[in-house]
């Protein structure tokens, strides 16, 4: 049996509850979904396009040089070794492609630019970059850069009849560790190959569950 993984469950759904990640991907049971408030759906509708056609470096100057092309791309992967028993399947925000041909895998996120908050998304970058690098149909990208954009609101201001926002953008890379993304998914398919994990304490949709059973 090969295990879908969807790397937006990489950060949230793994981290949280190793019980509820079980549920889903082994037997597809998927938890009602609280929902992101429509505001933040609408912020990052606005910033995705708004960055359509932008080159990097006019985001930010430390970004590799190369324009902002490709929106919210489907992507699977062939199955990912040594087990062979998982393989990477979802979508993506943005991608990019550079001068040198190469793509980066850059994720825009209106969060807390806190580095420890940043890091938790290796796993999730890594896996678009396995999946595009090792695409089930069609032709291979590399991928060389990976990092996270962290917008977060410091300044508000009302000119006119206006309300405006004001955010730096800061740019967060993610140093290239296949060998641990690879590890990572070992520890993936050791659970899924395992007996169904405890609910995990504190865990609101265990604590439902065990009321009604």
């Amino acid at each position: 049996m090969a295990y879908k993984l969807s790397p937006s469950d990489f950060k949230y759904l793994y981290e949280d509850c190793k019980h509820c990640y079980y549920q889903k991907v082994k037997y597809n049971i998927v938890l009602p979904s609280i929902g992101i408030p429509g505001v933040f759906m609408k912020m990052n509708s606005l910033l995705q396009n708004a960055i359509m056609g932008m080159g990097l470096r006019e985001i930010n100057s430390e970004l590799p040089s190369g324009k902002i092309e490709v929106k919210e791309g489907f992507l699977k992967s062939k199955p990912i070794p040594p087990l062979n028993d998982c393989f990477i399947s979802g979508r993506f925000d943005i991608a990019t492609k550079l001068d040198d041909g190469t793509y980066a895998i850059i994720d825009f996120k209106i969060t807390d630019p806190a580095e420890d908050k940043i890091q938790k998304f290796t796993p999730q970058l890594h896996a678009y970059k396995y999946a595009l690098e090792n695409p089930l149909v069609g032709p291979s990208k590399k991928v060389s850069n990976m990092g996270v954009i962290a917008i977060n609101p410091t300044e508000i201001s009302f000119p006119g009849e206006d309300v405006v926002f004001k955010a730096k953008p800061l740019y967060f890379e993610i140093k290239e560790d296949m060998e641990g993304f690879y590890n990572f998914i070992g520890e993936i398919s050791k659970l899924l190959n395992g007996p169904v994990p405890e609910g995990t304490p504190g865990c609101k949709w265990c604590e439902y569950i065990s009321t009604v059973e």
